[in-house]
């Protein structure tokens, strides 16, 4: 079972269990991106994590995606490009 440490309290935080089970489908769009343009798709997706111990449930992006998030937003930025 994959987990990680909560960045709120340091508890142990478990992954939802699949896309189709309670996976948050659409979930960030970057203010930056039209609909039609960019490597990734309009919206992010993302998959949500529950700490064990004090109840929050954060979502994560994969860290590829959070890459490429990354370098556009840092592309715009010297563009001037105003979110």
């Amino acid at each position: 079972m994959e987990t990680r440490k909560c960045p709120l309290c340091g508890g142990t935080m478990v992954k939802s269990r699949s896309k189709t089970g309670g996976y948050a489908r659409y979930f960030w769009q970057p203010p930056w991106k039209s609909k039609t343009t960019g490597l990734l798709r309009p919206v992010l997706e993302a998959t949500p994590w529950l700490c064990l111990d004090c109840g929050a449930v954060i979502a994560y992006i994969e860290d590829e995606k959070l890459q490429i998030l990354r370098e556009e937003f840092e592309e715009e930025k010297l563009k001037g490009v105003r979110t």
